[in-house]
């Protein structure tokens, strides 16, 4: 083994600049035959337990350390200067480990300014257990040796002071300090080498050679300056970007550096003597979930006798509160269970209660309870449940889920599994608003050091880092672009992969030079990391400072004062800690205020345990494919599903959300559930006691319970080592399998069966199993989707005034349910100073439900002055302009406010045109101020305000014109975000709708990339010179129904838009684009323009139907429906013919209805068949159109479609 020790190394966790892949890493180390290694990032712990485990891994002694960066001021925190030093430090032992992470967590927490910081303060009081290295150029004792110009002009003091603050880290370290000495052959390290061997020797200091490693091998060294350029967003070829002199920054052999070395051979020898003194054990993998916090008051209130009163945390403790709270939750929720069923719940709860007192979960279960308490006591919306934690009836005891895991047999097991030792896991969902609030709730109660959210790191990924790289190296846009797509879109897919499976991709790099350097770059540097972020819902709890288990990270330029772990989510285990994930969803706001509707307007309560599940109108609203707004079921192709499948219970939408999935879909399963539905598909089942387990899926293997429980059933397997073979099945080890399919044949016979149909059997399970999913989150989903569909279906104006108010930022979606509820028959009402509310509202207008604009939903309107405005309406609704200005408070409803009131039209209720308002803003504003100095004066007045007094008259300047429509329009989508009296597209809306295309509200729904055609009108093309091609971009600002659509343009469809001149913005045109999404970024270019006519004939995504079809995606049928003799057959069938009114279409009902017919087609084998002829009157254009559809339908078709019309 080798005498030299590396103790100077930047990992890929040194942010875009370390590119020492950790794997890679110790393999090269290993084969170089190094017995030890450091790890010294720059400023951070980031990859410790990762380097860690890692080089155990490969037998290699990780040294864990950091290189920090220190300065002098005695405040940690003074920002009086950026200046700051490097400085390694190394933990000797557990001791000098967590005093590391005390440095590294206060770097962040106290000293951060530019970068993490401490001081010789701070080092001073934690260097126990540390050894210290003076570091490279930028270290303390260089920087002053090195008396360059520019280190002269920031107060470089030569050798004495380089002397001076060797003595200082001499006096706080002793013999655990060292002088670092690099040879990379630049100038400056050569110019001071001797002197730090003259401070070595005059101060009685040992020296070590180290080698700045930031890459694993020589040759990367190329690659390592282009990620240096991504990091500082320069071109490689940039003459006046920062660059290394040297490529010597790569890990060199132990026999490189003692030839390096070979003058000082001590310097070698002092590596290893470093290493033998750094002996730290990081006991890992051992997490215990940490204990509630409660008080003495807290268990009296309850009776409680504390077991160990005196100790503030407590498994005892927890054990005792714990089965309280379980039973005493247990006997509420039986209230809503028929008596007979009481004693199973009770049995359950005790086994499951038994269950985690012995796994030591007790105090982890009470710290959800508490946090979800504390939510609803406040008002915060919390789900009903979220992953396999739905399957406990101690967390429906608690309040934890809202889901009775019996009626849906849903499994204990699969969310802890006795017979396997796994942390639990519960997520809770909240409202997306308020969840904060809640993380802050945790952090008071249990300390701030002690609480912490998880970090996350994004990495240069395939397509990613292809884009970063050509872009570095000035490949042009289009260019980079369509080699990024040349990457297969697969999650988890590496460059490597996307080669073997792309032939086109070796085509192109065999081709061109420069893509095959951009692949090589590419390739040496996909997956390091490229920042840090946070999880977007881990938070550990700790009983002690997390910085004894993790050290903390605060993200720079955070307003927040929380903490982030700098170990991520994969290793936070292994230092004894658990994760709680707080997630916000948006749905549940839109529930609760929906409810608050319905309370104010009706006094009602809605209390979902007494509310029928499986209510047959409910389910009417997703058979009908009418769910915009639904949860989990709005998309364009689950809607489709809810059309087909027709789902009539609770257990069809379970089964909707597991199988609305790639796998399910593919295999082939999705389509089998649906046919044996509706007994187009034999069910039968291998063995009478499935029956009961597959009977609500039909057969059909859906989820991982029901694997768990024919294992169990079947194979006579525990539900714990049920679980254990589910867990098999996933990893599909053939030893394994083989000895799990043994064990489960036996287990068949012995129960007296059939051992070779339990031998296919288990094939069959194992086939299924990949696909299978947890029924538990399906199921508290599904009640999600069962709570909106509820409201949706019986109070609809309430339900979509809330789903307006969730959205009310969100210009696209907005305009989307806007559609929606004017198809619902409800109409929208524009603000109106005197109506409306912050939210969105519901108010009886003609007997008829109507919903009024929100004040909220209108921008540069903000709370102050909302609150004002609805405070002083409390008074008495406002009588005209004069009333309002004498009355609000100017300085909160300011100039922008009323400016934006007026182009809203909110102030159209006082009977003044919005024209003449506009022009009047500075009389109006020169009122109001008027107005505040008469309520100042009032005020101070002896005699108090005299109302008389208080008002203003505004001096208007009468003008009785309005807008044109396109500027009061343009007027309302500046102020609220969409088009509110009307649409510049209406005139063309007849045409248009004969037009198959995509919205821009649907893209979300896209794939990850496609061909669509989009239509809407042009509002501005603009145009930049790229600055790596020199070329002329274009962005086309296309307007639709719903939105805004950006198209990049090169200069070919540029220069033939020029050609066009202003005619392009006088009319809208049909947009074929090419539509790809990049992460957060969806990427739009333009395939080609063509008028509304051309766009008739384009066969793309189903929108609307024609004369010439009806197949709902714009391809005509030309009267054939397949061979001559089905055609033959179809016009000797009695016709049924079915009467639609245009105005109750929607253009997905229009789908639906040819899906339905569709599928009866394929079975017009039967007798009772006939030809489906449809009648669509339109009686604004005084038309009948009949479409003879050459599909045959069975009888009773029309009754079918009823429910979607």
């Amino acid at each position: 083994m080798s005498d030299f020790t590396h103790l100077h190394l930047h990992t890929e966790y040194s942010l875009l600049d370390g590119a020492n892949k950790i794997k890679e890493l110790a393999k090269t180390l290993k084969k170089q035959g190094v017995s030890s290694v450091a790890i010294t990032d720059h400023g951070n712990m980031f990859g410790a337990i990762d380097f860690y485990k890692t080089m155990k891994g490969e037998g290699i002694k990780p040294i864990i350390g950091i290189e920090a960066y220190i300065h002098n001021s005695e405040d940690v925190g003074d920002k009086s200067s950026k200046q700051r030093f490097h400085l390694c430090l190394f933990a000797k032992n557990e001791t000098g480990y967590k005093n590391l992470m005390y440095l590294s967590s206060m770097s962040y927490i106290e000293g951060f300014y530019y970068y993490p910081r401490i001081n010789k303060k701070l080092l001073r009081e934690h260097s126990e257990g540390v050894i210290c290295s003076s570091a490279c150029l930028q270290g303390e004792v260089n920087w002053h040796l090195n008396e360059s110009e520019r280190n002269l002009r920031y107060g470089a003091g030569g050798y004495e002071k380089a002397l001076e603050v060797a003595r200082e880290y001499k006096e706080i370290f002793g013999e655990d300090f060292y002088l670092e000495i690099m040879r990379h052959g630049i100038g400056d390290q050569r110019r001071i080498d001797d002197q730090i061997l003259r401070i070595a020797k005059e101060l009685d200091i040992k020296i070590i050679a180290t080698n700045d490693t930031h890459y694993t091998f020589q040759q990367r060294a190329d690659a390592h300056e282009v990620f240096m350029c991504i990091a500082m967003n320069k071109l490689l070829d940039d003459p006046n970007r920062l660059r290394h002199s040297v490529h010597e920054f790569y890990v060199k052999t132990p026999a490189q550096m003692s030839e390096l070395f070979a003058d000082i051979p001590e310097a070698i020898a002092n590596t290893q003597e470093i290493a033998d003194k750094c002996n730290l054990e990081i006991k890992l993998g051992d997490a215990t979930p940490p204990n509630f916090k409660f008080t003495l008051e807290c268990a009296a209130e309850r009776g409680l006798s504390l077991p160990e009163p005196e100790n503030r945390y407590s498994f005892a403790n927890d054990s005792v509160f714990f089965e309280h709270e379980c039973r005493k939750g247990l006997a509420e929720r039986l209230k809503f269970v028929p008596e007979e069923k009481h004693e199973e719940y009770k049995k359950r709860l005790e086994i499951e209660i038994d269950i985690i007192n012995k796994m030591n979960f007790p105090g982890y279960m009470m710290i959800v309870w508490d946090f979800i308490r504390e939510a609803k006591k406040r008002g915060v919306p919390v789900g009903p449940g979220r992953g396999s934690a739905a399957g406990s009836l101690v967390a429906y005891s608690l309040r934890i889920t809202d889901i009775d895991p019996i009626p849906y047999n849903l499994l204990f097991e699969r969310f802890l599994n006795p017979e396997r030792v796994s942390m639990p896991d519960i997520d809770v969902d909240f409202c997306q608003d308020r969840r904060g609030e809640i993380i802050d709730y945790v952090i008071e109660k249990y300390g701030k050091f002690n609480v912490a959210q998880v970090i996350t790191f994004g990495k240069l990924l395939a397509k990613g880092v292809i884009r970063d790289v050509a872009r570095v190296c000035n490949m042009p846009y289009a260019e980079a672009d369509a080699m990024a797509k040349l990457i297969p879109d697969e999650l988890g897919i590496t460059l490597e992969s996307a080669f073997e499976k792309e032939p086109k991709i070796k085509e192109l790099i065999d081709k061109n030079a420069n893509a095959a350097r951009i692949w090589k770059f590419a390739l040496d540097l996909e997956g390091l990391n490229r920042n840090a972020g946070m999880h977007a819902a881990g938070v550990v709890i700790s009983n002690e400072e997390l910085w004894n288990k993790a050290p903390l990270f605060r993200q720079p330029n955070s307003a927040e004062d929380h903490f982030v772990t700098q170990y991520s989510l994969k290793y936070l285990e292994d230092v004894d800690l658990i994760k709680f994930d707080f997630l916000g969803l948006k749905t549940l706001t839109v529930i609760n205020n929906a409810i608050k509707l319905i309370k104010n307007r009706f006094d009602k309560d809605i209390i979902w345990e007494q509310i029928n599940i499986n209510d047959p109108k409910v389910y009417k609203t997703i058979q009908s494919g009418q769910a915009i707004g639904l949860f989990q079921v709005e998309s364009d192709g689950m809607r489709k599903l809810g059309f087909s499948l027709r789902p009539d219970c609770f257990e069809d939408i379970v089964a909707m959300l597991a199988l609305y999935r790639p796998g399910p879909m593919e295999s082939g399963m999705l389509d089998d559930f649906v046919k044996r539905k509706h007994g187009e598909a034999e069910i039968s089942y291998a063995f009478k006691e499935l029956q009961p387990i597959l009977e609500p899926t039909y057969g059909v293997i859906v989820y991982q319970e029901q694997v768990m429980q024919i294992v169990q059933t079947i194979g006579g397997f525990s539900l714990g080592g049920a679980d254990l073979v589910r867990r098999a099945m996933g990893k599909k080890i053939k030893e394994e399998m083989d000895r799990l399919k043994g064990q489960f044949v036996e287990g068949a016979i012995a129960k007296g069966l059939n051992g070779t149909k339990a031998d296919e059997l288990f094939d069959l399970i194992v086939k299924f199993a990949g696909y299978g999913f947890n029924k538990s989150h399906s199921a508290a989903y599904a009640f999600i989707t069962f709570q909106t569909a509820y409201l949706k279906t019986y109070y609809p104006a309430e339900f979509m005034a809330a789903l307006l108010t969730s959205e009310e930022d969100n210009a696209d979606k907005i305009a989307k349910y806007i559609d929606e509820t004017k198809r619902m028959g409800i109409a929208i009402l524009p603000p109106c100073i005197n109506r409306s509310m912050k939210e969105f509202s519901v108010v009886s207008e003609n007997g008829s439900d109507v919903i009024i604009y929100g004040l909220g939903a209108i921008k540069g309107v903000g709370g102050a002055a909302i609150e004002n405005i609805i405070e002083e309406r409390a008074n008495g609704k406002f009588e005209g302009l004069d009333d309002f200005v004498s009355r609000i408070d100017s300085f909160r409803v300011n100039r922008r406010v009323v400016e934006s009131l007026t182009k809203s039209g909110a102030f159209d209720t006082f009977g003044f045109t919005r024209k003449m308002l506009f022009n009047n803003l500075d009389n109006i504003m020169e009122a109001c101020k008027s107005a505040a100095q008469i309520k100042k004066n009032s005020a101070e007045s002896l005699f108090g305000e005299d109302e008389s007094m208080s008002s203003v008259k505004v001096n208007l300047l009468m003008d009785s014109s309005e807008f044109e429509l396109k500027d009061r329009l343009a007027y309302e989508r500046d102020s609220v975000g969409i088009y509110l009296s009307g649409h510049p597209l209406q005139d063309f809306k007849a045409q248009i709708d004969e037009i198959s295309y995509t919205l821009s509200s649907e893209f979300e729904s896209v794939g990850e990339s496609a061909e669509l055609l989009v239509v809407g009108k042009i509002k501005d093309i603009s145009t930049r010179i790229a600055k790596n091609s020199g070329k002329k971009i274009g962005t086309l600002n296309v307007l639709d129904f719903h939105g805004n659509i950006e198209i990049t343009l090169f200069d070919r469809e540029l220069a033939e838009l020029e050609e066009l001149g202003n005619a392009v913005y006088e009319k809208p045109y049909a947009f074929k684009i090419n539509f790809s999404r990049d992460g957060q970024f969806n990427r739009i270019r333009l395939i080609e323009m063509v008028s509304l006519e051309d766009a008739k004939d384009m066969n793309f995504k189903a929108r609307s139907f024609k004369k010439r079809n009806f197949n709902g995606n714009g391809s005509s049928q030309n009267g054939s429906s397949g061979s001559s003799s089905s055609s033959e057959k179809l016009r000797n069938l009695t016709p049924l013919e079915v009467s639609l009114d245009i105005a109750e279409l929607s253009k997905d009902m229009v789908t639906n209805i040819y899906r339905l017919a569709m599928a009866e087609h394929k079975a017009s084998a039967e007798s009772n068949t006939k030809k489906l002829i449809v009648r669509i009157s339109n009686p604004q254009q005084n038309q009948i159109l009949v479409y003879d559809t050459q599909i045959s339908v069975r009888d009773g078709f029309e009754e079918r479609i009823g429910s979607i019309r």
